[in-house]
């Protein structure tokens, strides 16, 4: 029987082979991938602008120090600028034109999320990935220049690809969702482009992206009315740099527990206890108790809090693998317990509080509302530029990096994004990755 149904199969596919699909899917598999190579991040390679999408997609998420936007709890930019990268060159973009394109990304994820959060997250559905998909197809399609009707079969391509699970956070598959999403979505991009066909009524249908992927719960359908009005980027909480590279979630711990640190009478040796007042969504990406590797250890809240006090810093160092058994060892983490509190309940922030408890009775508390890095508190130019160079150290070498940053700040006025694209995608003259 297997063979009978393996000889069946490839009957199939021949008769495959004769119809229209397979000429729209030549073109893209074979004539775009040839003449259009895309350079991959710091290698001096290239590859097909989907699968320089991928690679490019995964990398700017592996470290989870990429931006969030919390209408989505996503990651969006992550996606949508390695879908950017990856069509720069369909034509000549300018700089306004591709940071047009990134804003209606952006606009695609947070409405998403407004739609159909908290259920889609709590679901178990990775939503840079799955918000993602959407967000890096109608980049795409923006930088592609597509009309509606093939704008539309874009996003509905891109639908059926969208895909995801939390269950992979802490392992190396979490970048690769991002890297799946920004691949996806150029992928759909160029099919729809090239006239494959799609729902256009993909979000809506019965039986499509906002039914399934929302566990059956319910819509609200109202945020897509204000599309654009005001921009999801310009909203309170559109759009956020991370301070630190972990999961979100600590972000407001990590900042708290560093305001005590110093405050902590005895030492860490006199730490008797650490609580932090959560909110129900902190409980969701946190998941791990302990943390056995560097990157199980940006979802361990013990984890992030014990470097916090031990170090007074987290940083990239902070989540080498070398770096876990000596942050273990003090114990600090196993101290750590987090409970729901009122005083932030309601908050979509990850706000938190943090309180301390020594040995002599003493009790330390810091109120964290809202992250470093979030509209309110957003970057100044020396804290954005030193997080570049520090994501850059070991990696490529200063003036590699003084070049990438430069041409980044001043996007907004390039007539093309040739050289930004060249110069991302440029061998390092550094071999070897040195420890932070």
């Amino acid at each position: 029987m297997a063979v009978d149904a393996i000889t069946d199969l490839l009957g199939c596919m021949i008769a495959g082979a004769g119809e229209p699909l397979a000429k729209m899917l030549d073109t893209i598999v074979f004539d775009i991938s040839s003449d259009r190579g895309v350079p991959l991040a710091a290698s001096g390679r290239m590859a097909s602008p989907h699968d320089s999408a991928l690679y490019n997609g995964a990398l700017a998420h592996a470290i989870d120090y990429d931006d969030v936007t919390h209408p989505a709890y996503a990651h969006a930019g992550a996606s949508i600028v390695p879908t950017i990268l990856a069509t720069a060159n369909f034509g000549r973009i300018s700089g306004t034109q591709a940071l047009t394109a990134y804003i209606i990304g952006i606009e695609m994820v947070s409405k998403l999320g407004r739609a159909l959060n908290t259920a889609h997250y709590k679901s178990g559905w990775h939503a840079s990935s799955t918000f993602g998909t959407m967000g890096a197809a109608a980049t795409a399609a923006s930088m592609l220049d597509l009309d509606g009707d093939t704008f539309s079969h874009t996003l509905a391509l891109a639908a059926s690809a969208a895909g995801g699970l939390r269950a992979n956070f802490g392992t190396m598959t979490k970048p690769l969702h991002v890297g799946y999403a920004a691949r996806n979505g150029v992928l759909a991009a160029l099919m729809a482009r090239e006239g494959i066909t799609a729902n256009a009524e993909i979000l809506e249908h019965p039986y499509g992206f906002a039914k399934v992927y929302n566990h059956h719960s319910g819509i609200s359908w109202d945020h897509f009315e204000t599309w654009g009005n005001p921009l999801e980027i310009l909203t309170e909480f559109g759009l956020g740099l991370k301070p630190y590279p972990a999961c979100g979630a600590a972000h407001p711990p990590i900042e708290g527990a560093l305001r005590l640190r110093d405050r902590i009478d005895g030492g860490l040796e006199a730490i008797r206890d650490i609580r932090i007042g959560v909110t129900e969504m902190h409980f969701e990406p946190m998941i791990y108790k302990t943390a056995s590797n560097g990157l199980e250890a940006k979802f361990c809240m013990g984890y992030c809090i014990a470097a916090a006090l031990l170090d007074g810093d987290v940083t990239l160092k902070t989540f080498e693998d070398a770096e876990v058994p000596r942050i273990n060892a003090s114990g600090v983490g196993e101290k750590v317990r987090m409970e729901l509190d009122d005083r932030v309940k309601g908050n979509t922030e990850f706000g938190s509080i943090v309180t301390i408890t020594t040995a002599s009775g003493l009790i330390l508390e810091e109120v964290i509302p809202l992250a470093i890095g979030k509209p309110e508190r957003w970057f100044s130019k020396d804290k954005l530029r030193s997080k570049f160079e520090d994501c850059c150290y070991g990696v490529i070498n200063d003036e590699h990096a003084k070049a990438i940053y430069e041409l980044a700040q001043s996007i907004e006025v390039a007539e093309d994004l040739d050289a930004l694209v060249e110069v991302v995608g440029r061998r390092p003259e550094l071999a070897e990755r040195t420890s932070r």
